[in-house]
């Protein structure tokens, strides 16, 4: 069981952080276990138990052996048939796992949620903020909602810089018992759609994106966009990059559970533009410095002095008004200094003008790119993104020099996957070298390692009666699941070989074997099952990832023990895996 948990313990990334100090926990549980068998339980059943066996067995084994031992002498009579049996359970639950969705993690219901408004580049302040305070109000006529608070835009030297078109709104919830009962709105995601409805009809000129307050940070600390999914377009043409996000954005909208598309661009703002005229400047021979020191002073201001007041020192700062510094005749009609004692109007010698451009320009890797942001509602988003860029790749051609990456949960599960793909054969590898220094015969090993696969029917079809898709929660719960199922068929079989010296036949060595250890396995499999039930149907904070998990180990660890109970044994007997020299297996 330590062995499996090497893949957990290994990983790196995102997913490291999330599932490493797991793994960690549970190996050294595992080891202190594995210690504490081997020198505390036995001083501790010396000093405590009586030595003296009860010659009754507990009325609930009597009842479980009464039912299991006809089973068994049926798999043992039928056993071609019990071994098609399992090898078809084997190969349905490989079938039903490769047609399965699959999501990075699943989504935490952080209990309040947040709204993301998008609103025109070149959208002032004033207007911004206004804009702001009517959807607020919005909201707040709901009963469930408690408080309403935004941060809008934001400092360029600030960790996280964004325009004031932007506005991050944070809405506080109401406890759950406290909602109204008469209200039609029973639970978070549909207030989410009646208050994205009301907002979207009453407060036109802004586009909304509806995510959670860490959800938001952590998907932006991720990628660099506010979605779950993004799709990045990169290139050198900033209007072909919008022009290539817009039509993306609009196919993906099509396609079923797109959910919220929009594209991350904010559009061009006009920006009033200064370009000297070199050849002028070069007939008074005079270089740009004098045009750009008198622009930076009437736009930007300089401080050309100080009022003194005790020990305090006030500084003087010169530049032009507000309006005049919108105002185009205003600044072009500003005095320049050519030489002492001469000056000329600045459009003499500069051309000022209102031009559109960019607010901002993203970049990754040197390169300039434009996101499309997604929200979808759906939680198969593998099956999504393929979706996505299979239609995409479809219908929209990029020029050469352009390309499409896709990131967010989507990119994070990939990434999982990938390490998955290299750990997890690892550990399956030293499991079946363990396994063969302990038997010493291939046929055993296989036959033990094949308890593996007979888990995997059994977790994917709990995982789709829940309605799940899946995830890397329910990865950890399938690696947990195949340690659990193997050490079954140790069990089962190192008890049938050691019973081979009896000098009994192959058929009394398994029935003798299997009502014998009938009983821990059972013990095993009811532990497990009744540690996860818990987890499987926990509603608290954080249950979303608990869940997968839990549901996996459950359903894996009920067809396990049925599948091991009646096909390891008819496979034992029919491919006669018994070692000839009991000694061998020791």
């Amino acid at each position: 069981m330590i062995v499996v948990f090497i893949p957990l313990f290994a990983l790196t990334g995102v997913e490291g952080k999330m599932f490493g100090p797991m793994a960690t926990t549970f190996i050294m549980a595992l080891a202190s276990a594995l210690l504490l068998s081997f020198t505390l339980v036995p001083a501790l059943a010396a000093s405590f138990l009586s030595g003296k066996p009860r010659k009754t067995k507990p009325f609930l084994m009597n009842a479980v052996e009464g039912i299991f031992k006809p089973c068994l002498e049926m798999a043992l009579r039928f056993k071609k048939i019990v071994l098609v049996f399992g090898l078809s359970s084997i190969f349905t639950g490989i079938f039903l796992f490769s047609r399965m969705g699959s999501e990075f993690i699943p989504q935490l219901d952080e209990g309040d949620f947040a709204i993301q408004f998008i609103r025109p580049a070149n959208i002032s302040l004033d207007v911004s903020m206004e804009l702001q305070k009517i959807s607020e109000k919005v909201i707040k006529e709901f009963p469930q909602v408690k408080d309403v608070f935004a941060r809008t835009g934001s400092a360029e030297v600030a960790t996280d810089p964004m325009g004031v078109n932007i506005s991050d709104s944070y809405v506080m919830l109401h406890p759950k018992q406290q909602w109204p009962k008469d209200s039609l709105i029973a639970d978070k995601k549909t207030l989410i759609k009646a208050i994205k409805a009301k907002l979207e009809m009453g407060v036109p000129g802004q586009v909304l994106m509806v995510s959670q307050p860490v959800e938001l940070r952590f998907n932006e600390l991720l990628e660099g966009t506010r979605a779950d999914i993004s799709a990045k377009v990169f290139g050198d043409d900033l209007d072909k990059l919008i022009e290539y996000s817009n039509e993306i954005a609009r196919i993906i909208s099509g396609i079923e559970g797109a959910g919220e598309v929009e594209s991350e661009s904010k559009g061009k703002s006009p920006m009033l533009q200064y370009t000297p005229k070199l050849g002028e400047l070069a007939q008074f021979g005079v270089t740009a410095r004098p045009v750009l020191d008198a622009i930076n002073t009437a736009i930007g201001g300089r401080e050309v002095g100080h009022i003194y007041s005790g020990v305090k020192s006030f500084p003087i700062l010169t530049r032009l008004s507000e309006e005049q510094r919108t105002n185009v005749t205003t600044v072009r009609k500003l005095p320049v200094g050519i030489a002492e004692s001469y000056t000329v109007p600045i459009e003499q010698v500069a051309d000022i003008e209102f031009v559109d451009t960019f607010s901002s320009v993203s970049r990754e890797n040197s390169q300039r790119r434009v996101a499309v942001l997604i929200n979808p509602d759906v939680r198969d988003v593998e099956s999504f993104v393929v979706k996505a860029q299979n239609l995409v790749a479809e219908k929209l051609t990029l020029a050469e020099g352009y390309y499409i990456e896709w990131g967010g949960s989507f990119k994070n599960l990939q990434s999982a996957k990938e390490s998955l793909r290299i750990l997890v054969p690892l550990a399956l590898l030293i499991i079946i070298a363990m396994l063969y220094a302990a038997f010493r015969k291939i046929s055993q090993v296989i036959l033990i390692f094949a308890c593996a696969p007979m888990a995997l029917i059994g977790g994917v079809v709990s995982l789709k009666l829940m309605g799940m898709p899946f995830s890397i929660s329910a990865g950890v719960g399938f690696i947990a699941l195949c340690g659990i199922s193997i050490l079954n068929g140790v069990v089962l079989v190192s008890y049938f070989n050691r019973l081979v010296s009896e000098n009994i036949s192959v058929e009394d060595v398994i029935r003798k074997g299997t009502m014998t250890r009938l009983r821990p396995v059972l013990m095993t499999a009811l532990t497990d099952i009744f540690g996860f039930l818990p987890m499987m149907y926990s509603t608290g904070l954080g249950a979303e990832v608990q869940k997968p998990l839990a549901t996996v180990v459950v359903g894996g660890i009920i067809s396990a023990t049925v599948l091991t109970l009646f096909v390891l044994p008819s496979i034992y007997a029919l491919f006669k895996l018994a070692p000839l020299i009991a000694d061998e297996t020791l």
